[in-house]
């Protein structure tokens, strides 16, 4: 686990601001004690909705920037201090299939960074997880590792910025929901906001029953954003903050099921 202290000289240090001779220190102390207030300390908090145990999510380092949480998981920000897409430029509605050595590392980034989490604590998990999601959106590329007792590492990153500069947004943990999902369950298990190198994105993914084929979300300017949906796992994400208040706001999906027909779900948490 970081400190207080590593924290704060790891934002000095990488403000993601442009830099200059002079840092802002109130801007750092105040991301800072941000950082801090959000920190979860209860692994499995409980929703007075429901009554329900939330899953349990931790960030894989420290974040860096503002974050705006509104899910089970606590969002991952490190921002990306220049270069790469600026302002999800190249994002697309719909996501392509990430194949070959873009593959490849995309996956071994999300490995790696997941596995200091806690000291090691998801090691186990993430050996014998198996990658569900390699997707990408123009320059983005998301990856979604799963395992047993709903064990699920995600991670959106800038495949385009240089690898010291790239600015990556995601979580890791276990959902503690032990109740398997019906043919055409959908649940959420990671919903909400971030922001990453200054910009906002919102971000849906979880898990799926078996006659679920395809999801898809309609934005309030009336764009239709698919998920994708693959082993027993979906992810969609879009820039913006529009999912900002979606832990009291249930989130309507069109669901597409194996034999061709949709409904309308929501998600919440």
């Amino acid at each position: 686990m970081k400190t207080t202290h590593d924290i704060d000289t790891l934002i000095r240090s990488l403000d993601a601001a442009k830099l200059s001779a002079a840092p802002d220190s109130n801007r750092s102390q105040k991301d800072l004690e941000q950082i801090l207030s959000s920190y979860p300390t209860d692994p499995a908090p409980t929703d007075p909705k429901t009554s329900t145990p939330r899953p349990s999510r931790r960030w894989r380092t420290p974040a860096l920037g503002a974050v705006a949480l509104a899910a089970t998981a606590g969002f991952l920000v490190v921002p990306a201090l220049s270069g790469g897409d600026p302002a999800f430029a190249t994002w697309t509605a719909a996501p392509g299939e990430l194949i070959g050595t873009e593959r490849d590392s995309a996956v071994s980034d999300c490995i790696r960074s997941s596995q200091g989490v806690g000291s090691g604590m998801y090691a186990k998990d993430l050996e014998a997880a198996e990658v569900a999601i390699a997707e990408k959106r123009g320059a983005w590329t998301t990856v979604v590792i799963a395992g047993s007792n709903g064990f699920e590492a995600t991670c959106t990153t800038d495949s385009t910025a240089p690898w010291f500069k790239k600015g990556s947004i995601g979580s890791v943990g276990n959902s503690e929901n032990g109740q398997p999902l019906p043919p055409r369950g959908v649940r959420a298990t990671q919903l909400g906001t971030g922001v990453i190198s200054n910009n906002p994105l919102s971000m849906a993914s979880g898990q799926v029953g078996t006659d679920v084929a395809a999801i898809a979300y309609t934005s309030v300017s009336g764009e239709q954003i698919e998920a994708t949906v693959s082993k027993g796992q979906f992810a969609f994400w879009f820039p913006g903050t529009e999912l900002t208040n979606s832990s009291d706001q249930a989130v309507p999906i069109e669901v597409t099921y194996n034999d061709n027909t949709t409904t309308t779900q929501y998600l919440g948490l």
